[in-house]
């Protein structure tokens, strides 16, 4: 796989960087959820570094092996690092329901890579679906909404605060259950796939 520097492969190694510096941002003990509203900063525009790589190389026919590669990973990398930070952080009173939704989220993220790389040694290729699309939008949603939040708690003690908890938890259910449907969409579509495949070779 030949690594060429392009816009977009920049984009995708600019939203790496923003992981750490999410994290750092999220962690350090600075006054006036300050740190938490500049972790959401970093993480809205790793968001939007996500919409234009993908953007950019398809309009300019920039796409390559390593853009295709590393996307994915640049993607898992900010998305569960802000769901473990915010799902821990925000004081959730069910915890295990917190970790749950972590692990889901984990856990099909990693089947479904395995998934990709199976059918790749097979020369099938198994593009992401509209539910692994949707289901993006509804976890980051919930994370700057949650990140948010978190933050708006240091500063501002009024109920009407925890509408944000409370709306961002459902947004995060939500992409949670678009999570399992995705995943089970992507199974079903594999095994055609490879049915497919078994019958065109006879």
């Amino acid at each position: 796989m030949k690594f060429k520097l392009n816009v977009p492969n920049a984009l995708t190694l600019i939203r790496i960087i923003c992981t750490p510096i999410v994290i750092a941002l999220f962690l350090a003990p600075i006054p006036n959820g300050i740190g938490y509203f500049c972790a959401l900063g970093v993480y809205i525009l790793a968001c939007i570094t996500d919409f234009l790589d993908g953007y950019i190389a398809r309009k300019y026919n920039l796409i390559t092996d390593f853009g295709k590669f590393m996307d994915q990973i640049a993607d898992k990398f900010i998305t569960t690092t802000a769901i473990i930070l915010v799902l821990l952080a925000a004081n959730t009173t069910y915890t295990w329901a917190a970790v749950l939704m972590t692990l889901i989220v984990v856990l099909r993220d990693i089947l479904i890579s395995g998934i990709r790389m199976v059918a790749s040694n097979k020369n099938i290729v198994i593009a992401a679906d509209i539910f692994g699309k949707v289901k993006s939008f509804f976890l980051d949603l919930a994370s700057m909404v949650l990140m948010f939040f978190i933050g708006l708690s240091q500063v501002v003690d009024k109920a009407w605060v925890e509408y944000f908890k409370v709306a961002g938890l459902a947004l995060m259910i939500v992409g949670v259950i678009l999570c399992v449907v995705s995943c089970v969409n992507y199974i079903v579509n594999t095994i055609k796939a490879f049915d497919n495949l078994e019958a065109e070779q006879k």
